[in-house]
């Protein structure tokens, strides 16, 4: 596989599709919670699977965490992942649940079903502003699978997963929701195969 070299341009542009998904993603969160939501998106990158470290997505290795992950059907070929620290899962489920934040200490399954159908419609919203933007609207997702582990063994599990399943790139987005006055970070990753990432470089002209 040839290595995609992306200039100052295309990081931009990359950038730019992070952005408009975000916003998409925060007026639907809203309109879920009704409450007022904004994302702020301070980083993004696109990363080669084989150059993901194991500790990649700055949660500590001990601490527990939770993957939703969802397949793109479509015009792109790959995946999404929202991925919480156990503070952020646990923070979201106070909002979704409607309970002062820090009332929640342990997910059970109702909590992690209601976590993984909002990371849909996260997820959803997201992959609908991109495929207008990018003029691809044949594309959608995969009923989600929620999966929950200590970091270091889940961040493990999702990379060989991703080898196997033909994914050569990651779109990191490192999101921070602010619903009103609370503070939820979430990664909301996209998973993409090397042509789709091509595709997506020759539908913006770089």
């Amino acid at each position: 596989m040839d290595e995609l070299n992306l200039n100052k341009e295309q990081i931009d542009v990359l950038r730019e599709i992070g952005t408009v998904g975000s916003g998409s993603a925060a007026t639907a969160l809203s309109q879920l919670l009704s409450k007022r939501v904004s994302i702020n998106v301070p980083q993004i990158s696109l990363v080669a699977q084989d150059r993901i470290a194991t500790n990649g997505f700055l949660i500590p290795a001990e601490e527990v965490g939770l993957a939703v992950e969802l397949k793109i059907l479509g015009d792109l070929r790959g995946g999404m992942l929202v991925l919480f620290s156990q503070k952020s899962a646990l923070q979201m489920i106070d909002v979704l649940m409607k309970r002062p934040v820090g009332s929640t200490q342990l997910l059970n399954l109702l909590e992690a079903s209601a976590l993984s159908e909002s990371s849909h419609i996260l997820s959803g919203a997201y992959l609908n502003a991109i495929g207008e933007m990018l003029e691809l609207p044949q594309m959608m997702l995969s009923i989600p699978q929620t999966i929950v582990d200590r970091w270091d063994r889940l961040n493990k599990l999702l990379i060989r997963r991703f080898a196997d399943e033909g994914i050569t790139y990651l779109l990191p987005i490192e999101n921070t929701l602010i619903i009103e006055s609370i503070q939820v970070d979430v990664f909301v990753i996209f998973l993409l195969e090397h042509e789709s990432v091509r595709k997506i470089l020759k539908i913006i002209g770089l």
